[in-house]
């Protein structure tokens, strides 16, 4: 296939970033003064430096074989300092993407969601709200506008939540209309409350319950969360869900900590519970490839000792067992993976860091594996640089910055392939411009036994705090 990218349009991607740099550059050093004014200081609204947050914008290539995709991403986050007798803050972050080349053909590698709108230019709003602080009664606070829930499950909508503490009891209520960057949502709704407190001195627990209401299902969900010290280096922690009124899943984790020693370990055992597949809120949220959610267990081991100041080492086990071996599949399987890193600092150059790892895979169907990863990063001056490799048994195909996500939007998600033995090399450069922005460059390639076998990726940003 030849490629929808023309000259022009490739020599057009280095000035569309020259304009950009230098416009907020100069924007930069001729803006001298951050102060809001229009109103008085006695009204709570003339500040220095009333807004802070970061934008970033970056460009995506991808190569692989005879196909090539070029987009543009800019990112805005931002947060206000209270206003309004320090009562109120306003808090957003958003992102536009244009899709330089056009849209990729149905059957391109690198069809994503930027290929599936109308215009080649789209935007975001991850979230846009507005917290006051003690809007009725003290130790309260109330929160619109688009807002992500984290409680149960991570949700996304447009509405409110109120949080009110009690002595030593917290609790909240939210409820509005779901939304998706990914889906339409309609008219769905959404609810939820949950409280938390500590019994004990050491000892915190959490219940949350959240309800979304869609064309299609009703679902409840509950979980409750236990966080314990059982030790001073000792600690618990504990979550179980309900979907339904049937058990959903749940996890157990150890944590040890000994901070004099530079010694951690944590121990972890998850079981997902019953089978899951299409929800109202996306539960399974890669349903649509990867199929009906089945059983499973998860153990993992993960340590780290460090060895002066110079030196340390981690190492860690994951092991993953289908309860069903009929439910296994491509991206169901059994697995043991296991890695040993050895960590240096300072050791080969002032200012510089390097890691060495092996890893050990064994899986269902899958010669068994011992590979090694590498990464090295050295500061001179101004500039950040690193390079290196590592090894992947797993992959998704074509893991930009849309993400699986992105998959999940296209129609032809029967076209979507697990990557396997996937080696990747790269490189990477940032450079200081000044102690607020810098500009990076990173540059991957991915060889793995998938079609296409080879995948490059250039990634050129610029970030800038404010």
């Amino acid at each position: 296939m030849q490629s929808n990218l023309s000259i022009s349009k490739i020599l057009a991607i280095p000035s569309l970033f020259a304009i950009l740099f230098s416009s907020i550059l100069f924007a930069q050093t001729e803006n001298n003064s951050n102060t809001i004014t229009g109103l008085t200081e006695s009204s709570g609204f003339t500040y220095n430096n009333f807004v802070s947050g970061n934008f970033r914008a970056q460009y995506e290539g991808r190569w692989a074989e005879d196909e090539d995709d070029h987009d543009m991403y800019e990112y805005l986050r931002f947060k206000t300092k209270d206003f309004f007798d320090n009562k109120v803050s306003i808090a957003g972050s958003g992102r536009l993407s244009e899709d330089l080349d056009g849209h990729e053909p149905k059957d391109g590698a690198f069809r994503d969601i930027l290929d599936t709108y109308d215009s080649s230019v789209n935007g975001r709003l991850y979230y846009l709200y507005a917290d006051v602080k003690n809007p009725v009664i003290d130790k309260s606070n109330i929160r619109i506008g688009r807002q992500y829930q984290y409680s149960v499950e991570t949700i996304l909508f447009d509405g409110a939540t109120y949080e009110q503490q009690i002595g030593p009891v917290e609790t909240y209520v939210f409820g509005g209309m779901r939304t998706s960057q990914y889906s339409e949502t309609y008219f769905d709704t959404v609810a939820g409350s949950g409280v938390a407190a500590r019994p004990f001195m050491d000892t915190r627990t959490n219940l949350d319950y959240v309800r979304i209401i869609d064309d299609n299902y009703i679902d409840d969900e509950v979980g409750f969360n236990l966080w314990q010290r059982i030790y001073d280096d000792l600690n618990f922690y504990g979550k179980y869900t309900i979907l339904n009124t049937l058990p959903k899943d749940f996890l157990v984790k150890l944590s040890w900590d000994k901070i004099d020693w530079d010694a951690s370990v944590q121990l972890s055992y998850f079981r997902f519970l019953n089978s899951i597949a299409e929800q109202s809120n996306n539960i399974s949220p890669f349903y649509q490839i990867l199929g009906t959610f089945e059983p499973f267990d998860l153990i993992s081991l993960t340590g780290y000792k460090g060895l002066g100041e110079k030196f340390g080492i981690s190492s860690g086990m994951d092991y993953r067992n289908v309860l069903d071996e009929d439910n296994e599949n491509t991206f169901n399987t059994d697995y043991n993976r296991a890695f040993f890193s050895f960590l240096v600092n300072n050791v080969f150059l002032n200012e510089s860091k390097a890691s060495f790892t092996l890893e050990y895979w064994d899986a269902d169907g899958i010669d068994q594996s011992t590979d090694v990863g590498v990464d090295y990063d050295k500061k001179i001056g101004k500039f950040d640089i690193g390079a290196g490799t590592n090894y992947s048994l797993y992959k998704y195909n074509f893991d930009g910055s849309n993400g699986l996500e992105s998959i999940l939007d296209s129609e032809y998600t029967r076209d979507i392939e697990q990557k396997i033995n996937v080696r990747t090399y790269y490189l990477r450069i940032k450079y200081l411009l000044t102690k607020q922005s810098d500009v990076s460059m990173r540059w991957s390639t991915e060889i793995s036994d998938t079609d296409p076998e080879t995948y490059n990726q250039l990634l050129l940003s610029y970030s800038a705090n404010f």
